[in-house]
C-alpha cells in the first residue's frame, strides 16, 4: 500500500502544473531599505529560464506619509544591463501604500492580465514614486548577492551592482507548448482524415 501511495504521489508531481517562484529574497529582518521618492528609484534584475505568465508579486515597502504615498511597480525589459521599456502595456501598477502596514508586506495579483515573460531573458522589477510627494522605503533583502539598479536622478542614469535587493518575490506559471504532430491539421492531437 505504501508503494502505491508513493507511485501516485510521484505521478501526480510529474504531471502537475509548474507554478514557480522566479524571484524571491525572503522576508526582510530589518526596516533598512532604499529610499523611493521623486528622484530615487530601484530595480531588481530577474532571470527567466522558461516561458512564464506572471501571477503575483510581493514586495516589502513602508511609508510614513499620510497622503499621496503611491508607488509605480512595473516589470521591464532589460536594456543593456539596466531597466528598459515595459514588458507590455499591462505590466505597470499604481499601488497605494498604507502607513498603517507595520509588516511592509504588499501584494499585487496579476493572474488576469496574461503578462508573458519569455525564456532565457533578463527582466527588471522596478519601483518608483507615483508623484512628487511620495516618500517610501523599499526594505532591503537579507541576502547581498542580487543584481540591482539604483537611480538618483529619476531614471536618467542607473548604477548597477551586486548587493541587497529590494525585498520581495515574483511568482509565475510556466507555459507548456505541446509538440506539433505532423498530419494533425485540425490540432486535435490525432493524425486522421
Amino acid at each position: 500500500m505504501r508503494i502505491l501511495y508513493i507511485i501516485t504521489l510521484l505521478v501526480g508531481l510529474s504531471i502537475s502544473q509548474d507554478r514557480s517562484v522566479i524571484f524571491n529574497t525572503g522576508s526582510p529582518d530589518s526596516t533598512v531599505g532604499y529610499i523611493i521618492d521623486s528622484t530615487h528609484m530601484v530595480a531588481d534584475r530577474i532571470y527567466v529560464q522558461n516561458d512564464y505568465v506572471l501571477e503575483a508579486m510581493v514586495f516589502y515597502m513602508s511609508t510614513t506619509a499620510q497622503s499621496d504615498n503611491n508607488v509605480i511597480v512595473s516589470i521591464r525589459n532589460d536594456d543593456n544591463g539596466v531597466p528598459g521599456e515595459l514588458v507590455s502595456d499591462l505590466s505597470e501598477w499604481d499601488f497605494e501604500l498604507s502607513p498603517l502596514n507595520s509588516s511592509g508586506y504588499n501584494l499585487i495579483v496579476t493572474t488576469d492580465l496574461c503578462i508573458y515573460l519569455e525564456a532565457n531573458n533578463y527582466y527588471w522589477w522596478h519601483i518608483k514614486a507615483a508623484n512628487n510627494t511620495t516618500e517610501a522605503t523599499w526594505i532591503q533583502s537579507n541576502g547581498v548577492f542580487y543584481t540591482r539598479a539604483i537611480s538618483n536622478d529619476s531614471g536618467d542614469t542607473w548604477e548597477t551592482g551586486i548587493g541587497p535587493a529590494g525585498a520581495g518575490g515574483v511568482w509565475a506559471e510556466q507555459i507548456y507548448e505541446s509538440e506539433e504532430i505532423l498530419g494533425d491539421n485540425n490540432l486535435d492531437f490525432v493524425t486522421n482524415i
